[in-house]
């Protein structure tokens, strides 16, 4: 029999004799009717009430069960352990729903899915509450469905599927809601409760996931990312035809990779295909063209493929880098410090810090300008690393980046210097707040801006813009450490944080007690790319969120 939505989240289960893993948190009433639908499963549950596993109805069910506060105590399994976690309500009960969300997803399989409730913000009862004053009904923390989405969207799930609980309105409130401006779509007014369906990958992802090996992946991502920012461009399209050779990675496998692993794909093909001609390669050429060619109703991001599909072998050249570039000049000596920029990272991992610093080779260096490159080793936080750097070098600008940062526009140096014309900006950084909420937390501020590529994973990326600037920049009280440009030196706070988390924060506070701004630019052409691996929030992280706002918080205006 098809499952309704009666059945609350198990309406987006398919019954299944697969060993199935399947975790239910505080949904012990799922039960009895999860076991008909998997007969075969391994169900576990987690409730903080003991006397729930001595329900009749649950007495011949074979769960495994697990007693604690979820709110409060980690849960005691395995990462990627689970196919399904089912939590209704789950998120609104927690005091940070974001650090819950990502929780979870690290008990699901890449292939898993998390199924949740919540309360609509926007349901009729709620909103009539409301205009009488009363919000003591809310017993749990609700939401629109565009904020769950984000919330979702930034603790490391792909893909969201939304199906709703309906309480009708009384006749003719729904229409004085409409009447005074508030939106109805797909009768959302009346939509009580949205149960969700987030997925670890989208289904494109994942079926890249299911062929090949996670380090061959990750090869052919490296490859087709320098290609596209025209990196060694023979050298690296050599590559990428030795490993799709040795691999028997076919033509379709590469273009299903390219479009979701690549941004400017464009930019990708008018390097790779050139060079591929120029190598003897144009059949494989072709296969790659053909392949896209029939994708094109799925994808908008190349509009060049006739162009290449109807060329002359030979018709276009490789544009190799031109210029005065870092590994041109980053032996030269004997310039001035306001003439030197040093180029600054904490590393511990030699892959990514090779990786990022190929790309920093291809940098474009303006004329009477030199550069240093420092890597500080065995760093005991990133303050006392970036103070330790700071001390090695007389330059004037300092670009501390992250080891898994790769910059990519080739022109961020003309870029910030003529942001640094003005002698009142401290520092510039990718993606920032206007203004520091109350919690310190810039990602949480009302206002928030700038533009960074994210590539969590060898599959996927994903452009990482909020809102832009109209103008050049626009100042911000603090940014994201990821790449932080400096012109002016202040020490960070190491006596405060010794570990890896507030630094960049801290840092724009200690320039502006000095009365130096803090500024994100207009990113038309996107600054970095950033390759952090998901992981849970470090549980030191509220610690120094203590010690920022006991330091800072007298010096806050959130904006709400």
């Amino acid at each position: 029999m098809a499952l309704t939505v009666k059945t609350g989240l198990l309406h987006f289960l398919n019954p299944s004799i697969e060993n199935l893993k399947i975790l239910t948190i505080e949904s012990a009433l799922y039960l009895p009717k999860l076991r008909e639908l998997m007969p075969n499963a391994e169900i576990y549950a987690v409730v903080e009430d003991e006397d729930v596993a001595e329900f009749p109805e649950y007495m011949e069910l074979n769960i495994h069960w697990t007693f604690l506060n979820y709110l409060e105590t980690p849960l005691p399994y395995e990462y990627e352990f689970f196919d399904y976690i089912i939590g209704e309500h789950a998120l609104e009960l927690a005091a940070n729903t974001k650090d819950m969300a990502s929780g979870i997803s690290f008990y699901l399989k890449p292939t898993g899915y998390f199924l949740s409730t919540f309360t609509n913000v926007r349901y009729w009862k709620v909103i009539q509450g409301l205009m009488k004053g009363d919000y003591r009904f809310l017993d749990r923390k609700p939401y629109s469905k565009q904020d769950y989405t984000r919330l979702l969207a930034s603790s490391f799930y792909k893909d969201v599927v939304f199906a709703p609980q309906k309480h009708y309105a009384p006749d003719g409130f729904i229409e004085k809601l409409t009447s005074i401006g508030f939106e109805n779509y797909g009768d959302d007014l009346e939509t009580e409760i949205w149960m969700t369906k987030a997925a670890k990958s989208t289904p494109e992802i994942l079926a890249l996931k299911q062929m090949y090996t996670q380090e061959d992946r990750r090869i052919l991502a490296t490859l087709l990312h320098r290609l596209e920012y025209d990196i060694n461009i023979m050298e690296n399209t050599k590559s990428l035809y030795k490993l799709c050779s040795e691999k028997f990675i076919f033509a379709a496998y590469v273009v299903d990779f390219i479009q979701q692993a690549v941004l400017e794909q464009d930019r990708l093909f008018a390097n790779i295909i050139p060079a591929l001609d120029e190598l003897g390669l144009s059949s494989w050429a072709d296969e790659l063209v053909d392949e896209m060619a029939d994708r094109l109703v799925y994808d908008t991001r190349i509009t060049t493929i006739e162009k290449w599909k109807n060329r002359i072998t030979g018709q276009y050249k490789v544009n190799e880098h031109s210029g005065r570039r870092i590994k041109d000049c980053k032996n030269e000596k004997g310039f001035s410090p306001d003439k030197t920029i040093a180029f600054i990272t904490c590393t511990n991992n030699a892959f990514w810090y090779d990786e990022a610093l190929i790309y920093l080779d291809e940098l474009i260096v303006p004329d009477g300008y030199g550069v240093e490159i420092i890597a500080v080793h065995d760093a005991k936080s990133m303050c006392e690393g970036y103070n330790r750097a700071m001390s090695m070098t007389s330059a004037k600008y300092k670009v501390y980046f992250h080891q898994d940062c790769f910059i990519v526009n080739d022109n961020i140096i003309s870029e910030m210097l003529s942001i640094f014309k003005d002698k009142e900006i401290g520092a510039i950084g990718t993606i920032g707040c206007r203004n520091l909420p109350a919690s310190g937390i810039w990602w949480d501020g009302m206002r928030v801006y700038g533009r960074v590529i994210h590539a969590c994973e060898a599959e996927s990326v994903v452009d990482s813009e909020v809102q832009r600037p109209t103008e050049e920049f626009i100042q911000v009280e603090a940014v994201d450490g990821l790449c932080i440009v400096t012109q002016q030196d202040t020490k960070w706070r190491e006596d405060l944080f010794d570990g890896w988390h507030f630094y960049d924060v801290s840092q724009c506070k200690e320039l502006a007690r000095r009365g130096f701004k803090t500024v994100v630019p207009r990113q038309d052409n996107c600054w970095c790319i950033h390759c952090p691996k998901e992981k849970p929030l470090d549980k030191a992280y509220k610690g120094y969120n203590k010690i920022f706002l006991k330091e800072y918080g007298k010096e806050l205006n959130p904006e709400i």
